[in-house]
């Protein structure tokens, strides 16, 4: 027998996937452990055999110890190489996400049958030399038994390649061959061996195919958070993925920091990301005292996920614990006062909440609808919501009620103070839906911003809109010009200026009946599109106004400089004016705006008191249910 060439060849491809993973820090989460065990066991079971090789190469005859070290490092070879076949099993099994179908030890004693039938058949060669035999003309020869090691390797073959086919649908197709590929080339690099005496290229083709699995399957961009180096978000939707495939229910646990860009921002990136390092070791501490199964993933800039196991483990119990043995384990951070503000919630997938888009999209939501103060909840509590539920199927709700024409684009007037008439109408949207009765008009663009809807609900209200304004329905209810609101999602697109040019040519409307009211958020997601449009708007002779001042962080600079003729103030900035304080800071507001000068409309005009009071500010203009001079 020659030079192992293979062997040696493959020995640095172990090393550098090796090198790779610890580089990677893939080194925690069940499929990194498994992969982990494979290459150290390959980089074993090939050194074995690369020394096995040189010392009958260069020393036969050999001496007495020879034949020891020659018989040894067999040994050694036939345990790690057969031990790479089980951990590769048990690999796939992680990776396609169906541990649980082994959980119970009898099944994984089933698994690890074979193996130990080897272990056995090894043990029995001591005394027989029924595998293998090692002498000193010769070195190493086989024996009758070497078939039934490789009998029970091609079992492990047979069951992987079966597994494989079963959970296909679990993984993506690149990973399915690159992790097919390892019972393929292995299979066809031992036909090779057992017609060619002499050809050891087993370790090398497994070498090349563990390459694949790292380049394809194991990749950290999909696999880690390269900030914390823990398992990421990507690889949590792949699980998800694959536990919908599976059927199985598991528990996810979802912890949402919701401070944490503040808390970026204070402690700065090396020691914050050092303190979410920190806080999922003290999970992995504490599921280990509990002998809990769980898998941790982590997703910018501060939510943990946790997928466990077992669906009827209440982890609410381990909430006030982890949260005291963070606080002590970081005492410099509690020192300069930072402290996050944490909401964890609980939801049974796929059996609470179905698919895995809704659940990705729960995630990030959820915090809006469990309330301020809330810090545990159970997803059952939030998605009987009747705000969550409209939100979720928005889409489908839009859809149903453009299709039917239940949605109403209504019109509600607005008074003009210094003339004493309704001067303008705004564009609003009324939907009676079947299943969820009347939804919130507020309620009902939000959630149609959110889903990406806006451009549907926003192009619907648009037609209407222009509907409405022709010069015959502006003079039967005596307005001036009809009040269009413009989303985000409008704003940003280089057509928007196209569509309204269509609406106009259509109904014969002149820009000076619409005025576009311009969302205060819109202002906030700036964009150069955004300003053209704008311009664009005005300068053919649109009024533009600003709708919502007071409820965000505009920019008083964006007011003088973009072409605006009047401000709605926002209602939640009226609700202030209970106290003196308040009443202050609405006044204050008013008078600022009004010297720019720019008109100011105001809502919530309900009452008499609350009529004056506005109209007393120096509001221009006012709305809501109460008529000025109704009651004189």
């Amino acid at each position: 027998m020659g030079i192992p060439y293979f062997d040696i060849a493959a020995l640095p491809i172990f090393f550098l996937i090796f090198w790779t993973i610890i580089l990677r820090k893939m080194t925690s989460g069940r499929c990194n452990v498994l992969y982990l065990a494979v290459i150290v066991l390959s980089i074993i079971a090939d050194t074995s055999e690369i020394i096995e090789k040189l010392i009958t190469y260069y020393c036969v005859p050999l001496s007495h110890d020879q034949i020891n070290i020659v018989r040894f490092f067999n040994y050694l070879y036939y345990v790690t190489r057969n031990a790479v076949n089980l951990s590769y099993l048990f690999f796939i099994i992680a990776i396609t996400r169906t541990w649980y179908r082994i959980g119970s030890l009898w099944k994984k004693f089933l698994i690890c049958l074979p193996y130990i039938w080897i272990l056995c058949a090894l043990a029995y060669n001591i005394p027989t030399s029924y595998v293998f035999s090692v002498t000193a003309e010769h070195g190493y020869q086989r024996g009758a038994g070497v078939v039934f090691t490789y009998t029970f390797a091609f079992i492990y073959l047979m069951f992987g390649v079966t597994y494989l086919l079963k959970y296909r649908k679990t993984i993506d197709i690149g990973t399915w061959v690159a992790l097919m590929s390892m019972y393929f080339c292995n299979f066809i690099a031992v036909i090779i061996q057992m017609i060619v005496w002499g050809i050891q290229i087993e370790s090398f083709a497994t070498s090349l195919t563990l390459f694949f699995v790292i380049v394809f399957v194991q990749r950290p961009e999909k696999k880690v958070d390269l900030s914390t180096g823990l398992p990421g978000y990507q690889s949590f939707r792949e699980e998800i993925g694959k536990i919908k495939a599976t059927g199985h229910d598991v528990k996810i646990m979802i912890i949402t920091m919701k401070n944490a860009v503040e808390m970026n921002r204070y402690l700065g990136e090396k020691q914050y990301f050092e303190y979410i390092y920190s806080i999922a070791e003290l999970i992995k501490n504490y599921a280990r005292k509990e002998k809990v199964v769980y898998e941790l993933y982590f997703e910018h800039p501060g939510i943990f996920y946790i997928i466990l196991e077992d669906k009827d483990y209440n982890p609410i119990q381990a909430v006030a614990e982890l949260r005291d043995l963070v606080r002590k384990k970081n005492t410099d951070i509690v020192r300069k006062g930072a402290s996050p503000d944490l909401s964890v919630v609980t939801a049974v997938f796929p059996e609470e909440i179905s698919t895995p888009e809704e659940l990705f999209d729960f995630g990030h939501n959820y915090v809006r609808f469990s309330g301020v103060d809330k810090k545990f909840t159970r997803a059952s509590a939030i998605i009987s919501e009747k705000s969550y539920q409209i939100e979720t199927h928005i889409g489908e709700i839009l859809q149903e009620a453009i299709e039917r024409s239940t949605l109403k684009v209504v019109f509600h007037p607005v008074w003009s103070v210094a003339e004493k008439r309704y001067i303008c109408a705004e564009a609003g949207i009324e939907l009676k839906n079947e299943k969820y009765g009347e939804i919130d008009s507020t309620l009902l663009d939000f959630a149609a911003n959110e889903k990406g809807m806006g451009m549907v609900l926003g192009d619907y209200i648009l037609d209407k809109a222009f509907a409405y304004a022709t010069e015959s329905n502006l003079s039967l209810f005596g307005y001036s010009y009809v009040v269009i609101g413009l989303s985000v999602s409008q704003c940003m697109q280089v057509s928007l200026t196209d569509r309204i040019w269509e609406c106009r040519e259509k109904y014969g409307v002149h820009p000076e009946q619409v005025c576009f009211a311009i969302k205060e958020s819109v202002y906030e997601n700036m964009s150069t599109v955004f300003e053209e449009n704008i311009r664009k708007l005005s300068m053919q002779g649109y009024h533009i106004g600003l709708d919502g001042f007071g409820k965000g962080y505009l920019n008083i600079r964006n007011i003088v400089e973009f072409p605006i003729e009047s401000v709605r103030i926002d209602e939640e900035l009226l609700s202030m004016a209970s106290d003196e304080k308040g009443r202050a800071m609405l006044e204050g507001c008013i008078g600022m705006l009004r010297g720019i000068p720019l008109k100011v409309i105001a809502g919530g005009a309900d009452d008499k008191e609350t009529a004056d009071m506005l109209i007393g500010m120096g509001c221009d203009m006012i709305q809501g249910e109460y008529i000025p001079g109704s009651q004189e």
